[in-house]
């Protein structure tokens, strides 16, 4: 079993405090005004010239090319999840930010099966969650001290609560939450608490998504506790904190994303090996390794049946996002994967269509990562085994009974895939 623990830990991603003197402003001229701009923007192509470094500089080579027009597209989405969910941020005035901006701005190793929030927060004051909690198959909020955008102070979890063991958290429910440094003296029986820091903090919200065509979204609003209207407007100080938090995920993220995919590249060839994401998804084991794949061969991915409230699996680029997964089979979970008689369950991994179910489409690239989730589990998960065939030899590698999946069938499961993007809400900023 092996054990990356070290290597993700968000101890090895804080950066140096910035303790530099701010620089002379002028905003007494439209000059002097813009050149204290650029020298603002210039802090940011310096960051993003970084995190481009890392995300094409060292990766296998037969995917070059395709790999650095994915690492141009996800250093965009960097940007516009950096920016909505820190530079946007304002702890007396907190809103909830997808933690991926929309479907397809994904976020590092999101699930395809999850719909992500977050909101910057403070301890300083206190907060209300309220609205339907829908009916996924897992709804869990965190809170964590310090932010994501760069660690500094340290990035632990604080508080955590999930369907599983929060009876106010059952599918259907209307949910009230509340979330503060202290535990209120008059916490109603419905009502949940979450513990903040003192300090800076941050909490995500999880809806983990089994069955994509009939669970419903939730429909949440998070305020502020006699909250101060009308909010303060920028000032020097406000806007280079809010800026600097962009110039900071940027790095911070290229090199957590790094690890990560190293972490994926460094399991042994023939099987995916348990791997530990730090504050992620809680409760969850994770199985992080990787597949190559040529055109005229297939790669199976073996897997015991799992025992457990849910788990997922996809596949994922070398920018740790599962791709154009709404367009493309490049994910599966426990609802929508077919067991074989013996327990099993056998993904095929291809370029072309080989008609049957568990299919990845690898088409277009060499090198994927694959990420298994396992929640709750009631007993040890084995790491999934890997095997590479000639493709013109498949048939000799699957069960007689493996049922066949026509064009039409195929054409259609895509369809209704699309269409669950927008029934749960993927597509919303």
């Amino acid at each position: 079993m092996t054990d990356n623990s070290s290597g993700m830990s968000q101890d090895n991603f804080v950066p140096v405090v910035d303790s530099a003197e701010r620089a002379p402003a002028d905003f007494s001229s439209d000059e002097g005004a813009l050149a204290y701009a650029y020298g603002e923007i210039d802090k940011l192509v310096e960051s993003m010239r970084y995190s481009l470094k890392k995300q094409i500089v060292g990766w296998p080579a037969e995917d070059r090319e395709i790999n650095t027009y994915e690492a141009l597209r996800h250093l965009l989405r960097n940007m516009s999840f950096g920016h909505a969910a820190h530079v946007e941020g304002d702890y007396g005035n907190p809103t909830l930010t997808k933690m991926g901006g929309t479907n397809r701005i994904q976020f590092q190793l999101q699930s395809t099966d999850c719909n992500y929030h977050s909101a910057i927060l403070h301890g300083a004051h206190t907060y209300r969650l309220k609205g339907h909690r829908g009916s996924c198959a897992v709804f869990q909020i965190s809170t964590y001290n310090s932010h994501s955008c760069d660690f500094v102070g340290g990035w632990k979890m604080i508080g955590n609560a999930n369907n599983v063991d929060t009876p106010q958290f059952a599918a259907g429910q209307d949910i009230d939450v509340v979330l503060s440094h202290q535990r209120p003296a008059d916490l109603g029986p419905g009502q949940v608490w979450l513990e903040l820091p003192e300090g800076r903090c941050e909490m995500h919200i999880r809806q983990y998504y089994a069955d994509w065509f009939t669970e419903q979204p939730a429909n949440l609003m998070l305020t502020c506790e006699n909250q101060v209207f009308p909010a303060p407007l920028l000032t020097r100080e406000s806007s280079e904190e809010r800026f600097k938090r962009l110039v900071d995920l940027l790095r911070v993220h290229a090199d957590f994303c790094e690890a990560g995919v190293k972490g994926h590249l460094a399991s042994p060839p023939d099987r995916i090996a348990r791997f530990v994401v730090p504050g992620a998804f809680a409760g969850t084991d994770y199985f992080s390794g990787a597949l190559r794949c040529r055109p005229d061969e297939a790669v199976i991915i073996e897997v015991d049946k799992p025992d457990c409230e849910y788990w997922n699996v996809e596949l994922t680029q070398l920018q740790w996002e599962p791709g154009d997964w709404w367009a493309r089979l490049l994910n599966y979970n426990l609802a929508q994967v077919h067991y074989e008689a013996d327990g099993k369950v056998r993904f095929i991994a291809s370029w072309n269509d080989p008609g049957l179910p568990n299919w990845f489409d690898c088409s277009g690239r060499t090198t994927h990562l694959v990420g298994f989730r396992f929640f709750e589990t009631k007993s040890e998960q084995a790491e999934p085994r890997v095997k590479v065939v000639p493709l013109a030899e498949l048939a000799q590698h699957i069960s007689a009974d493996m049922p066949r999946i026509s064009p039409a069938e195929r054409q259609a499961q895509m369809e209704a895939r699309l269409v669950s993007v927008y029934r749960r809400r993927f597509h919303d900023f």
